[in-house]
């Protein structure tokens, strides 16, 4: 449809169409949330919405526009407009429409032949000072190339009156003064960040609206997938109608199918030049992207410009730093990019991941490196990049990071592979699961060259990794522990960056056997080589322990020094919430118990035995339960205190060697049954010394000898104990002791 003014042959043809905003369609939902923020454009020179395809800019513009309390013009532009002739004739006839008192016959007669900055637009701020408050929308601004287009709006915008709220749609920004007038306060943003859908909007669209009936967990994953995405959102939608089985689809949905592929190419490929779309296509592979990983993967140079180009179009190119040298993808549109590339050039795809495999592996970026090897099916390289990297991984509470990994190889890859298998070993140990772990060893045992080495992690062989293996973690047996342990200390040495792991356990083990003074050696011993060696998990642990070890001694300074110092290394490790190091909270717990604050160390034990729970070695969760029993009972609940005792010795009977946990236990089962709150006399060190031998069982002759004082001087340190704790027995002594 077109109109022509009469009598002005010269006049240029107007497409009524662009005039009119489009119906907004049944289906769209009230979006009261935005439609306020563009309300709050009133009295800004610019309102500016501007985000890639899909996000629903006309459509909320047009639903804006039906509720408006102002009179309001809509031009929708085209590559026609670059005329700036073709441009502000419509812009004029628009503003006619909506403002009858509007003289725009008078007005469009300038624009043909009269210069445009210094005639036709001054004309058009003075005509508009005469009117009241209105709205001018110019949707579709990115279809603007001309700059002389360009440069006449942003003319209008800086003189426009405060009565008319210019409201620009854009797929990308406009090369108009944004800066100086965001500095100003006069502009207002919408951003695709607002324009996605939120879970709640998204289940009324896709419910209420399209009457799918998806359950709220399918809406939430859709939502997640699409990233919010309106246009994706309806195209889900489309492949989801009168389909019976809507919630398998739903998680099914990843971007291929044959819709939203349909939209990729008609609405935002076909729009760009064919090296754009190569670049796009081909750079897809990637999760995240710069321009020298650009210029790597496309063996080409000149990815700088283009990046630069695309995220100045706002292309579905999202930054990833302040400097705007990373950049990746919508998600969703990155998985149509790559359904497309697959369909086009399924020949390169494995080239690409190769270069990126080579880029990333060269910048040390390892997780990107190991993902692109295991796309392009590189097994021997992937395999060595995990044998040499799996620990620090590890210590940092990646395990399941590396688990993964190993789940991507071939079983006949993964079976044959002796350093992988080592790799698997340890790491379904570290996730407590020892019949995985037992199976694994028994498949290395079958493979030849056990003895070859060093290892890439830094081990003799595959045969020192069993042994140090099987010394770190003996399920419930603390003899094992120091058999394994010793035989390779000796056999790995100080020098090794496994040395630390195996002091580590020793010195848990001495713990388990109340050989604190061995316990206490070994475990210092790691606190300094741990971190020497990046082995990060048990230089926590051991300072965790040795927190326990302060407690036990009556050091209470020293132990909550210790424990905040296992929880502030953990949290900057990233293992505050890793199961290989639940007893950082245990030793909070037990610390802030031994400042009387039982309430505050509830939690933290509860959280350790949560921890050491999930980790099922079953000698540390024995000491996280025996450690919450006497501060259960010591808050009068009496109940779980019990039940944690109970827990802890149905486990300790089904270890080999639970070493002195059974003493340990017997002491904590009397601890729970004395009601009387905890003393505030304090013992001295030798009393401390006394109390905890009285604790092992010894009689007072036999103490006497091991401290090498009389047993009238030990009788009397027991008097003592007995006086300062209130109690009148050895077994209501032990059950007060601080712990």
């Amino acid at each position: 449809m077109s109109a022509q003014a009469p009598g002005r042959p010269d006049t240029p043809i107007l497409l009524l169409t662009k005039l009119h905003p489009p119906v907004v369609p049944a289906q769209a939902i009230a979006r009261e949330r935005l439609l306020s923020r563009l309300h709050a454009g009133r009295g800004r020179r610019l309102s500016l919405v501007a985000c890639p395809a899909g996000f629903g800019k006309t459509t909320l513009l047009a639903a804006w526009r039906a509720a408006a309390d102002r009179p309001t013009a809509w031009v929708s532009l085209d590559e026609g407009d670059d005329d700036v002739v073709v441009l502000w004739s419509h812009v004029v006839e628009a503003l006619g429409r909506a403002c009858p008192a509007f003289d725009a016959a008078a007005l469009a007669a300038t624009v043909p032949a009269a210069p445009l900055t210094e005639v036709v637009l001054p004309g058009l701020v003075n005509a508009l000072l005469e009117q009241g408050e209105l709205v001018l929308v110019l949707d579709d601004f990115h279809r603007l190339s001309s700059e002389a287009a360009r440069a006449s709006v942003a003319w209008l915008i800086e003189h426009v009156p405060a009565t008319v709220q210019i409201v620009i749609a854009s797929r990308s920004d406009p090369p108009l003064p944004l800066a100086r007038l965001r500095a100003r306060g006069q502009l207002l943003e919408l951003r695709a960040q607002e324009l996605r859908f939120t879970e709640a909007e998204a289940a009324e669209f896709l419910n209420d609206r399209l009457a799918l009936d998806l359950a709220p967990e399918d809406v939430a994953l859709l939502v997640a997938r699409t990233e919010g995405w309106p246009a994706g959102l309806y195209l889900a939608a489309l492949s989801l109608a009168d389909k019976p089985d809507k919630h398998a689809r739903v998680q099914a949905f990843d971007g291929t199918t044959a819709h939203v592929v349909d939209f990729l190419a008609a609405e935002v490929l076909a729009g760009y030049a064919p090296e754009q779309q190569a670049f796009m296509l081909r750079t897809a592979v990637l999760e995240r992207v710069c321009a020298s990983l650009c210029d790597a993967v496309l063996d080409a140079s000149g990815s700088s410009e283009v990046l630069a180009t695309l995220a100045r179009s706002n292309l579905f190119l999202v930054p990833l730093d302040e400097r705007h040298e990373w950049f990746r993808f919508h998600h969703l549109f990155a998985q149509l990019l790559r359904a497309e590339l697959q369909r086009r050039e399924p020949e390169l795809v494995d080239e690409l991941h190769r270069r990126a495999h080579v880029w990333h592996r060269a910048s040390g970026t390892t997780d990107e490196a190991i993902h692109h090897a295991l796309a392009a099916r590189l097994f021997d390289e992937v395999s060595a990049l995990i044998a040499e990297t799996w620990v620090h991984y590890a210590n940092a509470g990646r395990t399941a990071s590396v688990l993964e990994w190993l789940t991507r190889f071939p079983d006949d890859v993964l079976h044959r592979d002796r350093r992988l298998l080592a790799v698997k070993a340890w790491v379904v140990a570290l996730c407590g699961r020892e019949d995985e772990m037992r199976a694994v060893i028994a498949r290395l045992r079958a493979l030849d060259g056990l003895d070859d080495g060093p290892l890439p992690d830094g081990m003799a062989s595959v045969r020192s990794s069993l042994s140090i293996l099987r010394a770190t973690f003996a399920w419930g047996d603390v003899a094992g522990v120091l058999e394994h342990g010793t035989r390779s200390a000796e056999l790995e040495g100080p020098g090794s960056p496994w040395y630390p792991v195996l002091t580590w356990a020793l010195g848990w083990a001495h713990y388990c056997n109340d050989d604190l003074d061995q316990a206490e050696a070994r475990l210092r011993e790691t606190v300094v080589l741990g971190p020497r060696a990046e082995q990060w998990i048990v230089s926590v642990a051991s300072l965790a322990d040795l927190s326990l070890i302060a407690g036990l001694r009556g050091r209470r300074e020293e132990q909550a020094r210790l424990a905040d110092e296992a929880i502030e290394l953990a949290r900057t490790c990233g293992l505050l919430d890793s199961v290989e190091v639940g007893e950082i909270h245990t030793a909070r717990g037990v610390a802030l118990a031994a400042r009387g604050l039982p309430h505050e160390a509830l939690p933290e034990l509860e959280r350790g035995i949560m921890l050491r729970r999930l980790w099922a070695q079953p000698l540390d969760l024995v000491d996280g339960l025996l450690a919450l029993a006497p501060v259960a009972a010591s808050t009068g609940d009496r109940g779980r205190a019990v039940a944690a005792l109970d827990e802890a010795e149905a486990i300790l009977g089904r270890c080999p060697d639970p070493g002195a946990l059974p003493t340990r236990l017997a002491l904590a089962r009397r601890a729970a049954r004395v009601s009387a709150p905890a003393p505030r006399a304090e013992l001295s060190d030798r009393e401390l010394t006394v109390l905890r031998l009285l604790g092992s069982g010894r009689s007072e002759r036999e103490i006497a000898a091991e401290l090498f004082v009389s047993y009238n001087t030990l009788h009397s340190h027991v008097k003592s104990i007995y006086r300062k704790l209130g109690v009148s027995s050895r077994a209501d002594a032990i059950a007060r002791s601080p712990r």
